[in-house]
C-alpha cells in the first residue's frame, strides 16, 4: 500500500505505507466486552413488576366476573367502581361474548 489517496469533501487524505500484523494486534488487544442491552433488562424488570405477580395470583383466585349473572348493563350500565379490579383480558373476553350474542362481533 504505497501512498493511497481517498477522496473526501475537502480534498484528499493520504495513507503512507503501513503494514499491520494481525496476529500481534490480536495478542495485544482484549476482546470487546459482550453487549448487554440495559434498556431491555430494565423493561423486562418493570414488566415483571406490572404483570408477573398479578398473573400468578389471578390464576389462583379464578375469574372476577360471575359469568352466570353478569350482563352488559349490570357491569357497565353505571359509573360505579367495581368492588375489585377486573383484569383486562377478562373484561375483553366478557365484551366479546356479549357482542357475539348481540351479533355485533364476527
Amino acid at each position: 500500500m504505497d501512498n493511497i489517496t481517498f477522496p473526501s469533501q475537502g480534498g484528499s487524505i493520504s495513507s503512507s505505507n503501513q503494514t499491520f500484523d494481525s496476529q500481534s494486534v490480536a495478542r495485544n488487544s482484549n476482546p470487546p466486552p459482550e453487549f448487554v442491552n440495559q434498556g431491555l433488562l430494565l423493561w423486562n424488570q418493570t414488566r415483571e413488576r406490572w404483570v408477573g405477580k398479578e398473573r400468578a395470583s389471578n390464576r389462583n383466585r379464578g375469574s372476577k366476573i360471575n359469568w352466570n349473572t353478569a350482563s352488559y348493563d349490570s357491569l357497565l350500565g353505571s359509573n360505579k367502581l367495581f368492588p375489585q379490579p377486573i383484569p383486562l383480558n377478562e373484561m375483553v373476553d366478557f365484551l366479546v361474548e356479549v357482542w357475539e350474542q348481540d351479533g355485533l362481533y364476527d
